[in-house]
């Protein structure tokens, strides 16, 4: 599994994630910091990547708005950084979620303190 890291995330997190064996890329090292939403999302489909922010602005696109169906998403939602904290529950979720990753063309995982919930797109009806 390859990760994209949204400028929002502390490299802290992202050093930790590479050092435990992840490819992970940060969205300044593209040339992407400052693009919009749509733009960092549609990368992450196009190359197969799961992206990991800390802004909800991208839950609420996928799951609620025009982006749905349209990416793989971690969304990080601490109260308090603690950065190994972080960087260990990222590593759980992706072991233990890597089927979901797989096999899902869209879904949103929010990750705190308190664990994870997944988000799924439901079934389109015919």
């Amino acid at each position: 599994m390859k990760l994209l890291a949204d400028e929002n995330v502390h490299t802290g997190i992202i050093r930790g994630v590479r050092k435990a064996g992840y490819d992970i890329v940060f969205v300044p090292d593209i040339g992407f910091a400052g693009c919009d939403d749509k733009t960092i999302l549609d990368y992450a489909k196009k190359h197969c990547l799961i992206l990991l922010s800390g802004d909800k602005d991208f839950g609420c696109l996928i799951e609620f708005g025009t982006l749905w169906g349209r990416g793989k998403v971690i969304l990080l939602r601490y109260r308090l950084i603690n950065i190994d904290r972080v960087v260990k529950d990222i590593i759980k979720l992706l072991a233990q979620e890597k089927e979901s990753f797989e096999d899902a063309t869209s879904l949103i995982i929010v990750l705190s303190e308190s664990g994870y919930r997944i988000h799924r797109q439901p079934a389109r009806k015919r």
